[in-house]
């Protein structure tokens, strides 16, 4: 009963002295380490967002309570790196307690150094984001959060625009500018000159090399763009045309000293779109990190990765599943059967035969969507709540192969619904009710799948098993 301690009513809590909460570790492993890694450092190599380091968990704490509570979707940036990938909210799964315990326990793991988040501002925070009913984007939390800002590599920079129409970069020093600034951020950024078309923008100022070395360097620009280290062209973008074209962009090599490096920034811009995107990486290094206010734009497509049960674990991918509503979880079990269960009905929704679930739409830059079960032929087991409304979904556990139980308030009672492989086919399904008076009736129905048949009625301090049998 270990596991079901942190889901118990607080009255419940205060009653049992032999009850005690979770610490943030054990929670953030429950929750979190699916996605984001035991270390903080995104699942799956990187595939994930990563919270070690990460920028967003400096500043404002209301931010970190923010994403819990709502979720968050879309392109977004973290360590200079560009990710696609949604998160669903967990506000109704975790109480404020146990938010606060996950998020000290973030703040100060890994190294970082974000401000300790206190239950009175969970509780606010709840009360003020009641009627949000979509997941956050990027740009919303930043309005309302700013990043800190950050050092990058550019430092002492000045920024000087010209007047001027060309299809090909310019002789800038034989040009008159029309000022001069300084430019404190390191980011390099086209709206600077306040001009829409037919103008260009000269950066200078030194790049701050960590260490000796050879560095890589990757450039895009809508339109024409050019790089000098050292007084050396390491990479141009030529001529006139749009951000994201790999015809275009250009990556350069340098050898530069630790320190200061002499460095100038070129750019021009004609009709319609403007921006430029300059990137840098240690050579060998997989992360780039990003000097300019444009990301780069991603390559269509993402790669397929199929996810399955390994070394006779269940698999777990708790994006969004085609047939399911927002919050549903689904399972790959090592006996080659699969589960979709909704956090939003509080009940098993999908079941499917064979391999699992392609992670690749949202494991990778793209993320928007829902993803469909590897299979051609889905049980639907429901797409309805029987349960009252006042029931609530507190989480779930996993035993040490993964195998999961959900866990429900009832008023005064726990429903515990867990579930894990049987022989090959078959899927075990237990479930109990503990505390109070009350008997529930829960509806499985009328599918030759499922033993026993339609529903069942479940006593407190009884269990039932169902047996799924696909095959």
């Amino acid at each position: 009963m270990t596991k079901f301690k942190l889901l118990l009513p607080l009255s419940l809590l205060l009653t049992n002295p032999n009850l005690r909460a979770q610490d943030g570790q054990q929670l953030y492993g429950l929750y979190c380490a699916a996605c984001h890694a035991s270390d903080g450092k995104g699942a799956t190599g990187g595939a994930f967002p990563p919270l070690a380091g990460s920028e967003w968990v400096h500043g404002d704490p209301k931010r970190s309570v923010a994403i819990i509570l709502k979720g968050l979707q879309g392109p977004i940036e973290v360590g200079g790196k560009a990710y696609n990938l949604a998160m669903p909210p967990q506000g109704d799964a975790l109480g404020d307690d146990q938010i606060v315990a996950i998020l000290n326990f973030v703040h100060k793991s890994w190294g970082n150094k974000g401000e300790a988040v206190k239950r009175d501002l969970v509780r606010i925070a709840r009360t003020e984001f009641a009627s949000r009913t979509t997941l956050w984007t990027a740009p919303e939390l930043l309005k309302l959060f700013p990043l800190e800002k950050q050092p990058t590599a550019l430092a002492n920079l000045t920024s000087s625009v010209y007047k001027g129409q060309w299809i090909y970069m310019p002789h800038f020093e034989k040009i008159q500018s029309e000022n001069v600034e300084e430019e404190h951020s390191g980011i390099l950024n086209t709206a600077l000159a306040a001009l829409k078309e037919d103008f260009g923008i000269v950066w200078q100022g030194d790049f701050i090399a960590p260490a000796n070395g050879e560095y890589d360097f990757m450039l895009d620009a809508d339109d024409g763009a050019k790089l000098i280290l050292n007084g050396k062209n390491v990479a141009e973008v030529k001529g006139i045309g749009p951000l994201g074209d790999k015809n275009r962009s250009s990556q350069g090599k340098a050898a530069l000293k630790a320190g200061a490096n002499p460095v100038r920034i070129e750019y021009f811009q004609g009709k319609g779109d403007q921006g430029i995107s300059l990137g840098w990486k240690p050579a060998g290094a997989k992360q780039w990190q990003w000097l300019s206010s444009n990301p780069p734009k991603s390559a269509p497509g993402s790669p397929s990765l199929i996810l399955t049960p390994m070394d006779g674990k269940t698999a777990i991918y708790r994006n969004f599943i085609e047939g399911s509503s927002p919050r549903g979880i689904s399972f790959g079990f090592p006996v080659g059967v699969n589960l979709v269960y909704s956090a939003d009905n509080l009940a098993p929704e999908l079941l499917w035969a064979g391999t699992f679930i392609d992670a690749g739409r949202h494991w990778t830059d793209r993320g928007q969507g829902f993803q469909p079960p590897l299979a051609e032929e889905v049980v639907k087991l429901t797409n309805q709540r029987f349960l009252p409304p006042t029931a609530r979904f507190k989480g779930y556990s996993l035993d040490a192969k993964g195998n999961p139980t959900f866990h429900i308030e009832l008023d005064r009672q726990l429903l515990s619904d867990g579930f894990a492989p049987g022989t090959t086919g078959t899927l075990v399904r237990t479930i109990k009710l503990s505390g109070g008076t009350s008997v529930l009736e829960i509806p499985l129905g009328d599918n030759p799948l499922v033993t026993p048949k339609k529903s069942i009625s479940l006593a407190p301090g009884k269990s039932v098993t169902v047996i799924y049998k696909l095959f």
